[in-house]
């Protein structure tokens, strides 16, 4: 091996550690982020959802003229597990756990998107 190949796998190496010192400091900062779930029909909010907060499992009807939606929320996470729409979208795309995640149900007009932030930058604003 010559002299500037072990220079440029140093190189190469000191950039993924660093690499994933970056990745890791992202992760433990994005991880004390306050999940909530905001549920809007036909473009109007609902409901809103503080998920961190859910002690025990709900299901949430959300009607639509004369269609429907089966909510579930459970600490953490949400999904739609029934509805009467005709391709079921919004049933296969499961659970939703972090913020911008959202699931839609287009026929109905529904939209459940995870809004997040930092306890601490929302505690200090107000």
């Amino acid at each position: 091996m010559k002299k500037g190949d072990k220079i440029a796998a140093i190189v190469i190496a000191l950039i993924v550690v660093i690499s994933s010192i970056g990745v890791l400091v992202f992760m433990n900062m994005s991880g004390s982020s306050h999940h909530i779930a905001e549920i809007k029909q036909d473009g109007k909010v609902i409901r809103t959802i503080d998920l961190d907060q859910v002690e025990s499992s709900e299901e949430i009807r959300i009607a639509y003229e004369d269609e429907y939606n089966i909510i579930r929320v459970e600490k953490g996470r949400i999904r739609i597990i029934d509805s009467d729409c005709p391709d079921k979208l919004c049933v296969k795309t499961g659970w939703i756990t972090e913020p911008g995640q959202s699931v839609i149900c287009l026929p109905h007009k529904l939209i459940i998107k995870i809004q997040g932030g930092s306890r601490e930058i929302d505690e200090n604003v107000y």
